[in-house]
């Protein structure tokens, strides 16, 4: 067998449909001396900006010198971009052992994809003997596979609704779930979060040591947004600073609050483990970093943006700051969604926003038929081009653009 092989076959494993719950991780790490208590871990949940703000944490900390690993998901070129240390991909040779040793029990217990990727993230960690790892949760939290973890600092971006079929239908339901990952001990960090979440994270926070709330503690001032960078300054009332003329390659106002959130976490785990914050370490690495797939601009005149915002709350936030940056009588858009995502509410907020939809669809089995799209843009007074080959569909969006269009 080779790492094609074994990454081919370990995909295959998606044949068994999701299955929230802790036994099949369990015996799986059993299996490998639960590697993932040799080291703190810092556990990420939320609905929006969990992988950019396990990104920038990973980021921040590797700058002020600490080895450090990162698990995310899903990945958007290659498998190994879910498992990290220190921005450099685990290797294919890692996969395949990984893959040989355990294959067998995998099969025997039917785990999942996910519970398998989990069981590689956290044993590789052990063997590049990592000072932290950063590990953002697959769905939910209190039955993920990544729950495994006994986490020293816990990190919940916003709360909205997404996978309701399995968080539930009241965003009070979903946020229970996210703060299932939240362990006795832990350290709690939270972005700004909707009244109902919020109300549910402060009743989970009294077992735990901390609760530290973002908004109550950071503000941004921004200096300049464009869609090419952003410049910025983070107020710090928790630390008493002032982090001015911050610049970074990535943009979306939504953006400058995961690196905040991202600076305070950071800050605050390098403080209890006796490591100074050092301020030139992280501007440099806020201008050098970049999370791709966010508001990513692949071509200037015409101006070409790939995002990968795929829920109604992602989605907003995405198109106002474009909306702010751009004229809206110039936007195309070019839109494919998976058929458990509120494709309605998404049409809604997108209608009468630009004046060209191209409507496609994802290479998976779970793509949303392009002419359901279609015809919900109809209803809202849009006409909508649909081509269902997305390499197709991008091509023709592309001959439609002219040289001021977005």
């Amino acid at each position: 067998m080779d790492y094609k092989e074994a990454v081919s076959e370990i995909y295959d494993l998606q044949k068994y449909a999701i299955k929230l719950g802790l036994d099949n991780i369990k015996s799986l790490m059993s299996l490998l001396d639960n590697p993932q208590n040799q080291y703190p871990v810092i556990h990420i949940a939320g609905t929006n900006g969990k992988g950019s703000t396990a990104f920038y944490i990973a980021g921040i900390l590797q700058a002020m010198g600490m080895n450090v690993g990162l698990f995310t998901s899903p990945h958007l070129i290659d498998f190994r971009e879910r498992i990290q240390v220190n921005g450099i991909k685990i290797e294919k040779s890692f996969v395949l052992d990984f893959w040989q040793r355990i294959k067998e029990l995998v099969q025997a217990r039917k785990a999942t994809f996910f519970d398998t990727i989990t069981a590689l993230g956290l044993d590789y960690f052990r063997t590049k003997n990592v000072d932290v790892s950063v590990v953002e949760t697959g769905l939910g939290g209190r039955l993920d596979s990544t729950n495994i973890v006994d986490s020293e600092i816990v990190v919940i971006t916003p709360i909205d609704f997404d996978h309701q079929k399995q968080l539930g239908s009241k965003l009070e339901e979903i946020a229970a779930e996210k703060a299932g990952i939240i362990k006795n001990k832990s350290v709690v960090f939270s972005a700004k979060q909707q009244k109902p979440a919020l109300d549910v994270l402060l009743n989970v926070e009294k077992k735990t040591k901390t609760f530290i709330y973002y908004p109550d503690y950071i503000k941004i001032n921004f200096k300049l947004t464009t869609l090419d960078r952003m410049e910025f300054d983070i107020i710090d009332d928790f630390n008493k600073d002032l982090l001015s003329g911050l610049y970074t390659k990535q943009v979306g106002a939504f953006q400058a609050d995961n690196i905040g959130l991202a600076y305070l976490v950071s800050r605050y785990f390098l403080q209890k483990k006796g490591i100074d914050f050092n301020h030139s370490l992280f501007e440099k690495q806020l201008k050098n970093i970049f999370w791709p797939g966010r508001l990513q601009k692949i071509q200037s005149h015409p101006d070409i943006i790939f995002d990968v915002s795929h829920n109604p709350a992602g989605i907003k936030k995405t198109l106002h700051y474009l909306l702010e940056n751009i004229n809206q009588k110039s936007l195309h858009i070019l839109l494919g969604l998976v058929s458990d995502k509120s494709h309605e509410e998404i049409v809604n907020f997108i209608a009468g926003k630009c004046e060209f939809i191209y409507v496609t669809e994802p290479d998976t089995h779970r793509k949303l038929d392009g002419a359901v799209l279609v015809e919900s843009f109809k209803k809202n007074n849009n006409d909508a081009i649909l081509i269902k080959n997305s390499q197709k569909a991008f091509d023709y969006a592309k001959t439609q653009l002219k040289d001021e269009d977005t």
